[in-house]
């Protein structure tokens, strides 16, 4: 989200190979009404110096109300100490001046996107080899000439 339609745009460029929709917003208001109608969106990216409300409270707003969105303070003038409390506070996530490096952008954006499906993965594979592995232990014996399960002693025992 920003007021200045440059911004739009470069940020249209430098992600339009994403594997995400683009949304735009041009003041607060606009994105609160973007979050509250679509159930979809992951992130927010916002200028602090916004008209209005600053791009910092906005981001707060929306980290206390939709606390899985991935929420980046994108500008070319902050207050550091206020940005940097944000940011120890978990209040945001990141904090990205202009101009920025288009390969760094899209990196921070991609890690702060995707590292919540990649924690899901890893939880699933972990389950997976838990359940395997308890499997293996409760799975009868088996014979293994004859692949039959050995419902005994084996070998006389």
């Amino acid at each position: 989200m920003d007021d200045e339609e440059t911004i739009h745009r470069a940020l249209a460029r430098t992600l339009r190979r994403e594997p995400y929709e683009l949304l735009h917003a041009y003041d607060a208001a606009e994105a609160a009404a973007m979050l509250v109608a679509r159930d979809d969106i992951v992130g927010v990216i916002c200028d602090h110096y916004m008209p209005g409300t600053h791009g910092l409270e906005l981001l707060m707003g929306i980290r206390e109300r939709f606390p899985d969105i991935v929420t980046i303070l994108l500008t070319a003038q902050a207050d550091v100490e206020l940005v940097m409390a944000a940011l120890n506070e978990g209040r945001i996530h990141r904090f990205v001046t202009k101009p920025w490096d288009n390969d760094e952008l899209r990196e921070l954006l991609n890690c702060l996107l995707w590292a919540e499906d990649a924690s899901k993965d890893s939880q699933r594979k972990e389950r997976a080899a838990r359940e395997r592995q308890l499997r293996d232990e409760l799975m009868p014996m088996r014979d293994t000439s004859t692949g039959a399960f050995v419902i005994g002693p084996e070998d006389g025992e």
